[in-house]
C-alpha cells in the first residue's frame, strides 16, 4: 500500500515532465518531432568494424528519414545539444508515433548514447550571414536533447578482442610478413611558427591555431596514414574517442619512410584538458588508434596572452606613441634654450605661447632626451613583440622595420623639423607623463650625463658667426639688402682700424696757410671741391694746423682779398689727430661725442731712418667715413664730386656750376671791368629769367662766353644828368638794336605822350624786343635736318637791318654799370648753340658744317690765357673779317651754311614799324660782333 502513492508521484511527474516538454516543444515548433521513450532490444550484431545496436522509440511527429544526432553528455529534456558523435542511424521501420532505429557504433566504442531532434531555428533568415551555420545550432535547425530517459547502452568490447580483430585485418592486407599494426613510438617538433617551450619532460607547447611540422617515429607506418590527437587518456590500441583536433592530418608528401613520417598539424586551445595524445589510423576507411599515454608522444597547446583585437589595437597605440616620441625627439631637442627666449619675446602670439610653455620642460635638456629615448625604445620594443606574435619571425622584422622607419621615423621627424615647436606645445601634458614615468631611469642618467657634459647652456654666435647667419638666411627672412649690409657692417666695425677706411694725405684737398687768399677764384675753388671742411697746412702737407669750415665764408667778401690766415687765426679751429691702429667703433665713439668734431687726421710714427722718430700725418678720417663703414654703401651729398675719395671716381650726377669761370683773367679785352660776383649774378638772371636767354635758347657754355664780351658799359655819375646825352641808354622813337641789362645804380623810365615816369634799380632788362626775330624762312626741301634749317633763318635774319624803335626813354639817374648785348651777338650766340647741338646729338653725321662746328666749339672751349693777343673786332673792317673768316673756316671741299641762302637788300624799319628796303652796302656787317663772340684768333 505504501508503493501506491509512489507510483502515483512518479507517474504524475512523467506527465508534468511531458507536458512541459511538449509545450516547450510547441513553444518553439508545434510540428517539431520528440522522443517520449526508448526501448532497446537485446539483439546486438558485432562485425570486424561496427556494433549494430536496435532500438524502438515512442513519441509524436516521427517521419519518414528522421536526421538524428548522438551525443554523450547527459542533459535534460529540451537543452541545446552541443556534441555530436555522428554514429550512422538507420529507420526500419516509421510509424507516426513510433519508430524502429539500428544504430552502428565503431568497435571499441562503448557506453550511453543519448538522442538529439531538429527544431526549427525562428531566429535563422537564409543569406543573412555569410558564414555557415554551426552543425547543431545557427542554422536552419536547432538540435535539442531529448532527456536522460532516451538513451541507448551499447556494451564495450574487451580489448584483446578488438585487438586481434585489428591485427586479423592488417593481416589480411598486408601478407603473413606483417605480424604488428601501425604504431607510433615518438614525435618531434621540427618547425614550429613561434619558439615552442617544453617542459620538465620533454613534452613540447606550442602556440594553438598555428601551423607546426612534426616528425614521428614507430612502425609498420603506410603512405595513407593520418592522425589526429585527443585529450582523452586510455591504454594504447584502443580506439581513439572524442578527437580534440578538429580535422585529420595526412604525411606530408615526400617525407614518408616507413618508420618515420612528418606531419603538419595545427591544433586547437587545449581548454580543460591537460595534455593531448596523439591517435593514428592507416585510411579513411579505418578508426584512429590511441598510441598510448607515454611523455614521449603528449604535446601541448597554449593561447595567446592576449586577444587579436587587443593586439592589434596595442600595435597601433604603439606605433603612434612611437612616431610621437620620434618627432619630439628632433623637434624639442632641435628648439635651442637661446632660439625659446628670442621666441618668447620677438615671436607671433602664437609662437610665444607655445615657447612659454616649452621652455620649463626644455630647461631639462638630458633629462628631456632620456625620457623621450626611453619611452621610444619601451614602445617599439611593445610593438615588436606583439608583432612577432601575430606573425613568423621574418615577417615581424620586415613589417616592424618597415612600419617603424616610415611611420615612426622618417614621417614625424619630417613634420616636427617644421612644426616642432607647435606640436611640442600641444603634446606636453604627454611629455610630462613619459617624464614621469621614467623617473626612476631617466633622472640618474640624465645626472650622469650633466655631470660629464657639463650644463647646456644653447647656441652662441660670435661675431663671424652672426654675420654669416644673417647673410645665409637673407632669402627667407624678412630682411633686404640695405639692411644685411649695415647688419654685417655693424660686426665688422671692431675689425676695422681708421687706416683701412681713409683717405690718403696725398689726395686730400687742402689750403696753404701763408699763400692762401680768399679772393673770387679761391672761393670758387673751394666751392668747386665740395667739402665743407678744409684742412690747412703750413710748410708741407703733413703739418696741419687747423681747419676751415665753410660756414666761415659766410661774412667774408672776396672783393677784400682776405688772407686766410687772418681768418684761421680768428676761428682757431681745432684738429683732432689718432694714430693708425685706432679701431673704427672708437672713432665712431669718439665722433659721436662731438668734442672733437667729425673729422680726423690719421697720424703714424715714422722711425724710419737715423735721428728720433716722428709723428707722420698720412691720411683723413670722417665721420661719413666710419658710417659709409656701417652700411656698407656709399653717402653722397649735394656737394659731393666723387663717390669714393680713394678711388677718385666721379658721380654720375649732373655737374654742379663752375663759378671759377667768372673770375677776373689778365687779358681780358674788356674796357670795363665787373666783380665776378656780379657777373655770376647776371649770368645766373639771364638763365632763369629772360626767356631770350634760357638754356633751351643759349646753351649755359655759350652764355658764359657771352658773358666774357666786351659788353659792359659805364655811366659815370653827373650833375647835369638830365641834359647830358650821355646818360640817355634809349631814346623815345630812336633806332635801338641792342638789349640792356642794369647791373648797378639807378635809371629814370619815361613812357609815351603822357611822359609817365617810373624809376627802375639792377636786374631790370630793357630791349628784348630788339632782339627776336621778326621774318622767318622756310625750311629748305634739301636740308637734312632741321638744325640745317634754323641756322638758314639765322644766317638770313643776321643778313636783315631789323630796326627796334623804343616808345620810352630810359635815363641814368646816378652811376649806372649795365650789360648791353646787340642784335648780331645775340644771333651769334644762337647759331653757337645749335651748331653745339648738332654736333652733340648727330655725333658729326653731316659733313656740311663739321670743320665749322669744330672749330666754333674749339673757340669756345679756349683758356682765357690763350685769348689775349686777339684783336678788337670793332677795329676790323667788316670786308677784311669776311675774307679772313672764309680763309679760316671754309674748306673747298665742304661748302659754307651760309652760302645756301642768298643775301638779300638791307630792311629797316619806318617810324611806324613796316619794312623799307636798302641797298646792301656790306653784307657781312651783321657778322661782326658774331666773329668777336666766336672767333678764337686775329
Amino acid at each position: 500500500m505504501a508503493r501506491v502513492p509512489c507510483l502515483v508521484t512518479a507517474n504524475i511527474l512523467l506527465v508534468l515532465s511531458v507536458y512541459l516538454s511538449t509545450s516547450f516543444v510547441n513553444s518553439e515548433d508545434q510540428f517539431a518531432p520528440y522522443f517520449e521513450t526508448l526501448l532497446q532490444s537485446k539483439n546486438i550484431t558485432k562485425n570486424e568494424n561496427f556494433t549494430k545496436v536496435q532500438f524502438e522509440v515512442r513519441g509524436r511527429n516521427i517521419y519518414s528519414d528522421l536526421q538524428i544526432k548522438t551525443t554523450k553528455e547527459k542533459a535534460a529534456k529540451g537543452a541545446l545539444c552541443t556534441e555530436d558523435l555522428k554514429f550512422p542511424i538507420v529507420d526500419i521501420v516509421t510509424r507516426k508515433e513510433s519508430a524502429l532505429y539500428e544504430i552502428q557504433v565503431p568497435r571499441g566504442i562503448g557506453g550511453d548514447f543519448y538522442l538529439c531532434l531538429p527544431h526549427k531555428n525562428p531566429d535563422y533568415r537564409e543569406n543573412a550571414n555569410k558564414m555557415p551555420p554551426n552543425v547543431l545550432h545557427g542554422g536552419p535547425y536547432n538540435w535539442y536533447h531529448q532527456g536522460p530517459e532516451v538513451v541507448i547502452r551499447v556494451p564495450l568490447d574487451n580489448i584483446d578482442t578488438f585487438s586481434s580483430i585489428h591485427r586479423d585485418r592488417r593481416q589480411k592486407q598486408d601478407g603473413p610478413q606483417k605480424q604488428d599494426g601501425l604504431q607510433v613510438m615518438g614525435l618531434r617538433l621540427e618547425v614550429h611558427e613561434k619558439e615552442a617551450e617544453y617542459d620538465e619532460d620533454g613534452v613540447p607547447e606550442v602556440l594553438a591555431d598555428t601551423e607546426h611540422v612534426i616528425r614521428i617515429f614507430g612502425a609498420n607506418f603506410v603512405k595513407t596514414m593520418f592522425i589526429t590527437f585527443t585529450d582523452r587518456k586510455t591504454t594504447s590500441d584502443r580506439s581513439c574517442q572524442f578527437p580534440k583536433s578538429p580535422r585529420e592530418f595526412p604525411v606530408i608528401k615526400g617525407s614518408f619512410s616507413s618508420v618515420t613520417s612528418r606531419f603538419k598539424i595545427k591544433l586547437p586551445p587545449m581548454g580543460d584538458a591537460e595534455t593531448l595524445y596523439i591517435c593514428a589510423k592507416e585510411s579513411n576507411d579505418t578508426f584512429f588508434v590511441h598510441q598510448g599515454n607515454d611523455v614521449w608522444l603528449q604535446i601541448r597547446t597554449y593561447e595567446p596572452m592576449l586577444p587579436l583585437w587587443v593586439s592589434i589595437l596595442i600595435i597601433v597605440v604603439c606605433l603612434m606613441f612611437s612616431a610621437l616620441f620620434s618627432g619630439l625627439n628632433l623637434g624639442l631637442m632641435s628648439l635651442d634654450r637661446t632660439e625659446l627666449k628670442i621666441l618668447c619675446n620677438t615671436g607671433t602670439p602664437k609662437e610665444r605661447k607655445f615657447a612659454k610653455v616649452i621652455q620649463p620642460v626644455r630647461d631639462h635638456g638630458n633629462y628631456l632626451l632620456c625620457s623621450i629615448l626611453l619611452g621610444n625604445v619601451f614602445v617599439n620594443s611593445i610593438f615588436t613583440i606583439l608583432l612577432d606574435g601575430l606573425t613568423s619571425g621574418l615577417v615581424a622584422v620586415i613589417f616592424s622595420t618597415i612600419a617603424i622607419v616610415l611611420i615612426g621615423e622618417i614621417t614625424p621627424q619630417a613634420i616636427c623639423s617644421r612644426h616642432g615647436l607647435a606640436i611640442g606645445a600641444r603634446t606636453i601634458y604627454i611629455t610630462k607623463f613619459v617624464m614621469v614615468l621614467t623617473f626612476p631611469m631617466a633622472y640618474p642618467v640624465s645626472k650622469i650625463l650633466d655631470c660629464i657634459l657639463g650644463e647646456e647652456i644653447g647656441n652662441v654666435y660670435n661675431r663671424e658667426r652672426l654675420k654669416e647667419l644673417v647673410k645665409v638666411t637673407t632669402g627667407e627672412n624678412d630682411l633686404d639688402k640695405d639692411e644685411v649690409n649695415i647688419i654685417s657692417g655693424a660686426l665688422e666695425l671692431r675689425k676695422k682700424t681708421v687706416a683701412d677706411v681713409m683717405t690718403k694725405i696725398e689726395d686730400v684737398f687742402m689750403l696753404d696757410y701763408d699763400n692762401t687768399v680768399l679772393d673770387f677764384e679761391t672761393v670758387s675753388e673751394i666751392m668747386k671741391s665740395g667739402y665743407s671742411r678744409v684742412p690747412v697746412f703750413e710748410g708741407n702737407r703733413q703739418n696741419i694746423v687747423t681747419m676751415l669750415y665753410i660756414k666761415d665764408l659766410a661774412f667774408v667778401d672776396p672783393d677784400d682779398n682776405t688772407p686766410l690766415k687772418t681768418l684761421c687765426q680768428f676761428y682757431q679751429n681745432p684738429c683732432n689727430f689718432v694714430f693708425e691702429d685706432v679701431t673704427l667703433d672708437v672713432m665712431f665713439r669718439i665722433f659721436k661725442e662731438g668734442n672733437k668734431g667729425h673729422m680726423a687726421f690719421v697720424h703714424r710714427v715714422n722711425n724710419e731712418g737715423e735721428g728720433d722718430p716722428f709723428y707722420e700725418t698720412i691720411g683723413l678720417i670722417t665721420l661719413e667715413d666710419v658710417i659709409e663703414e656701417l652700411i656698407q654703401a656709399e653717402i653722397m651729398d649735394e656737394t659731393d664730386v666723387f663717390t669714393d675719395n680713394r678711388t677718385k671716381r666721379r658721380r654720375n650726377a649732373e655737374r654742379r656750376q663752375d663759378f671759377s669761370v667768372f673770375a677776373e683773367r689778365k687779358g681780358e679785352p674788356n674796357k670795363i671791368r665787373i666783380s665776378p660776383q656780379l657777373t655770376l649774378a647776371a649770368y645766373q638772371f639771364l638763365s632763369t629769367s629772360v626767356e631770350l636767354f634760357l638754356p633751351t635758347v643759349i646753351s649755359e657754355t655759350i652764355l658764359k662766353r657771352l658773358l666774357r664780351q666786351d659788353i659792359i658799359y659805364h655811366i659815370k655819375k653827373s650833375k647835369e644828368w638830365r641834359t647830358d646825352p650821355a646818360n640817355v641808354i634809349y631814346h623815345q622813337g630812336k633806332n635801338a638794336d641792342y638789349f640792356v641789362l642794369i647791373l648797378e645804380g639807378r635809371v629814370e623810365v619815361t613812357i609815351g605822350k603822357e611822359n609817365l615816369t617810373f624809376e627802375g634799380g639792377p636786374f631790370t632788362f630793357f630791349g628784348t624786343q630788339a632782339l627776336v626775330q621778326t621774318i622767318g624762312v622756310a625750311e629748305s626741301p634739301s636740308a637734312p635736318t632741321s638744325t640745317l634749317g634754323s641756322l638758314e633763318s639765322l644766317n638770313l635774319d643776321a643778313l636783315l637791318r631789323h630796326t627796334f624803335q623804343p616808345d620810352y626813354t630810359v635815363r641814368a639817374t646816378n652811376e649806372v654799370i649795365y650789360l648791353r648785348i646787340k642784335r648780331s651777338l645775340y644771333l651769334a650766340a644762337k647759331r653757337a648753340t645749335l651748331m653745339e647741338r648738332s654736333q652733340r646729338d648727330l655725333q658729326q653725321s653731316n659733313d656740311q658744317f663739321d670743320e665749322e662746328v669744330d672749330k666754333l666749339l674749339h673757340s669756345l672751349e679756349e683758356d682765357d690765357t690763350e685769348s689775349a693777343g686777339r684783336r678788337t673786332p670793332r677795329k676790323q673792317s667788316s670786308r677784311n673779317l669776311h675774307h679772313n673768316q672764309q680763309e679760316a673756316n671754309l674748306s673747298p671741299k665742304t661748302p659754307s651754311i651760309y652760302s645756301n641762302v642768298s643775301p638779300p637788300h638791307r630792311l629797316s624799319h619806318d617810324i611806324n614799324g613796316s619794312i623799307i628796303a636798302s641797298p646792301v652796302d656790306d653784307c657781312h656787317n651783321a657778322r661782326e660782333e658774331e666773329v668777336s663772340l666766336l672767333s678764337k684768333k686775329s
